[in-house]
Order: C-alpha cells, then structure tokens, then sequence
C-alpha cells in the first residue's frame, strides 16, 4: 500500500506541475479561472489512476466488446505489460499495517476530529436583521447574481464577517461592526459573503482542507489550499466591483473589518477578510466595473479532465484487450504446439501403434514406441516436431512408465525378414510384407537387423538387451 500512495502521490504532483503551467499561462485572467485550475489539482488528489484503470478493467468484462481483442505497436504492448506488472506486484506488496500506513492514518484522524468540529460548530446567538430590511438584501443578492436562499443574521460576537453552513447558508455579521460601517461598506462586505454563496466556495473550501487533512505529511496540498485562498477572495472581489461597489469603498470596508478582529479563518468558512492584504487592495483599485470577464478556456478543462479520468479509463479497457489479445495469442500458440506435438506412433509389420507401446516377439528383445525429436527440427525454438521410434527397454524402465501399453498378444510379424527398398521414407521393408519404423529390430537370414533411416542394417546379438 505504500507503493501504490508513492505512485499515487508522484502521478497527482505530475499532473499538479501541467496545473501551474496552465495557470502560469493565464495569469492575465480572471481569478476564478486560476481558481477552478487549483480546485482541478486538489480533485486530481482524490482520484487515484489505478481506481480508473480498475473500472476500465470492470467495463471490458461487462460490455458486449468484452471479447474484443486489440493489437498495439510494441512500444505501447510494452507500457501496458508494465502497467499490468505494476499494478500486480502492487497488489501483491499492499498491507494496511505497515508502520507508515499506520501513522499516515492516525495524523488523518487526527487532523480530521479537530477540524470537523470547527467547521460544523453551532452559530453564536443570531439577530434577524433590523436596520437592514429583507429587500435590501433582496437587492444585494439580485446585483451579485445569486439564486440561492442565504439569510443575513447578525452575531453577539467578535467574529469577522463570513458565510457558514452548506445546504442553508447564513452570511453573519457582527453587531459591533456593523456600526462601524457605512451603509456602502456595509453592502460591500455583504456582497463579499453573497460572492462566495455564488460561487459555492463553502463546498470547494471544505473539499480542499479534507484533502489536505488526508495527505496531511503532504506539503505540496497545503501550498495548492493556500492558492485557493488567494485565487477565491480575488475572485469575489472582482464580483463584488463588477456589481457595482466603488473600490474605495470596498477597500474602506476590508480595512475596517481587520482592524475590527483578529483573522482566525476555519476551513470551509468563507470570510471577507485573508490573502495578502496589500496586494489584494491594489488589485481591487485597479479592477473595474466595466471590465469583461474572462471565462475559464473549455479546450484546458476538457484537457485537465480527460487526463485525469478518460486516459487511465482507457488504459484500463486497452489492458484487458490487451490481456485477451495475449491469452488468445498464446492459446493459439499452445494448440499450434498441441499439434505439431500429437502423439506419435511406431510402425511395426505394417501396423501402427501409439506411443508407450511395448512388443516384444517371442524371446526378442522388448521395444518401446517413444517420441523423439526429429534431428532436422532439433536446431529451430519455434515449432519443433517429434517422430515415433522403436526404443531397446527393459523391464525396470517399462515399469517405471505409466504411460507405456502393454499388448496381449505379440503383434504379427514375419519370423524372418527378406531386406527390400521401401517407398516411403524412414520406414523399413521385408519382401514378406510389412512396414517397419526407426530402430525396429527383426530376423533376417544373415542375423538381426535394425531399421536405420530406411535402410536395413545389421547388427550384433551381443547388444541385444533381454528382459
């Protein structure tokens, strides 16, 4: 398991690297399309390539194509043969107990209980809204764009402006600050939380800080949150000015607003106030109402998710052909060597018989039917092929084989044979009839002789081995 985190990790910083170079290139953007490039990084966390490259695996098994078979250059062949290797030897290496494992999980939790606690703690003692009226507010949401029903309370509290809860969301203000502000100011800083509301950084907050609190030994993540940080308040200060606020008044507002507390920002809360505050003021004075907005290019998004998601789907269903191609391939192969491998059988007085077959005739000598390498096939790798051939046993190596027949009775055969030329090739003939295989032995007027290549050839009694 700590192979395939390694491998997850370093594939997310991969990915993460093409990120900035993206973001890098449109840096003269709006902050919301540097935004949504960060949020596609920190997604990119949660995905591991091995979960598609698996439920690629699982689509080829359950589609109809799931027998299609594919043949890929050798450079490609050789990737998956890789992926297919890495992905077992993952497999076969993963333990959930090993001390590293144990401690990454233990920081999660860890991190997770003290921040849940945060970020779902119940509101302080709220007031409806007195000096500012429900259509105001109305107004506020219909200049900033926003659909969603958000209340507007303000808090007994120190706390700094900010929008909290998920499916009913509530922009809080304090009662003290509010009295500080101006009713422009007012509205801007209000509009500021409405932005966020808009823009559902509540949901893309939490969902960053979650993945920060799982791969919490992880610095790379907690650098890429704090882009979002920054990208996320730009962001809704450009809303904020588009709408309408001039950004004397906007900046007016922040200023108060952090003199007035102390920034103690939790996760998944959206607040006015953060960022690099010198730098976010001169970016507000130079925004204008009547600039156009630049939306996030379609070709990158679609390129950042396709990366993500189709190719190790693809790669996953062009394995499992793959895999099919080369069990077919080698099914092929072994019925192919099946073939040129079938059992080989012996000539003998014209009659033919299987491998393992032992004849003897009267006090002869026993021969066996074995399969032999053909010695013009014995140099080639590929298909090498086998002949049948009579073989001197005995009774200890007969009865050591299982797999040699036994015949009831002798098989028929001349008791002396007359040496004539045979028409076919390897085989031996006697002019009182009958064919006979490589090394057969029989009786001949001059003594015993031996089937050598097609030619009969004489032979010593002496070498003749009896039972």
């Amino acid at each position: 398991m700590t192979f395939a985190l390694g491998r997850h990790l370093l594939e997310s910083t991969a990915f993460t690297l093409l990120v900035g170079v993206f973001a890098l290139a449109m840096r003269e953007r709006s902050a919301a399309t540097r935004h949504s490039l960060w949020f596609i990084a920190v997604i990119k966390f949660a995905l591991p390539v091995a979960f598609f490259s698996a439920l690629g695996s699982k689509l080829h098994s359950l589609l109809p194509l799931s027998r299609l078979t594919v043949n890929v250059p050798l450079g490609l062949s050789n990737f998956l043969n890789h992926q297919a290797t890495v992905m077992q030897g993952t497999s076969a290496r993963s333990s959930a107990f090993h001390p590293l494992i144990v401690i990454w999980f233990a920081g999660s939790v860890m991190m997770l209980l003290v921040w849940l606690p945060k970020l779902f703690a119940p509101l302080d003692a709220l007031d409806s809204t007195d000096h500012f009226d429900e259509n105001s507010l109305l107004q506020l949401k219909e200049r900033i764009g926003l659909r969603r029903d958000v209340n507007l309370r303000f808090a007994h509290s120190d706390e700094e402006p900010a929008l909290k809860g998920f499916w009913r969301p509530v922009v809080t203000i304090p009662r003290g600050l509010s009295a500080k502000l101006s009713e422009s100011e007012l509205e801007a800083v209000i509009l500021h939380e409405l932005a966020h509301a808009k823009r559902a950084d509540n949901w893309t907050s939490a969902f960053a800080h979650a993945m920060v609190s799982i791969f919490w030994f992880y610095p790379i993540l907690w650098w890429i949150e704090r882009r979002l940080y920054n990208e996320r308040e730009r962001a809704c200060d450009e809303m904020v000015v588009r709408s309408g606020v001039a950004p004397e008044d906007y900046v007016a507002g922040i200023l108060k607003v952090c003199r007035f507390h102390l920034n103690n920002s939790v996760a998944g809360v959206s607040a006015v106030s953060g960022s690099n505050l010198k730098n976010r003021m001169e970016a507000i004075m130079s925004l204008s109402a009547s600039a156009r907005v630049a939306k996030t290019p379609k070709p990158v998004v679609v390129t950042l998710i396709t990366i993500m998601t189709i190719i190790p789907l693809a790669i996953g269903l062009t394995l499992s052909a793959h895999a099919n191609g080369q069990s077919a391939s080698g099914n092929q192969q072994a019925n192919k060597q099946m073939t040129s491998e079938s059992v080989p059988s012996c000539v003998f007085a014209g009659v033919q018989y299987p491998e393992g077959t032992v004849i003897q005739e009267g006090d002869g000598p026993e021969q066996m039917c074995a399969r032999v390498l053909n010695p013009v096939e014995a140099s080639k790798t590929n298909a090498p092929s086998y002949t049948g051939q009579w073989i001197h046993t005995s009774k200890t190596v007969r009865e050591r084989s299982k797999t040699i027949v036994r015949l009831s009775q002798p098989p028929p055969a001349p008791t002396v044979c007359t040496p004539r030329s045979s028409a076919q090739n390897n085989l031996c003939s006697c002019e009182e009839g009958g064919s006979y295989s490589e090394n057969s032995l029989v009786d001949s007027a001059s003594g015993k002789l031996s089937c050598n290549k097609g030619k009969w050839v004489p032979i010593s009694t002496t070498h003749v081995e009896k039972n």
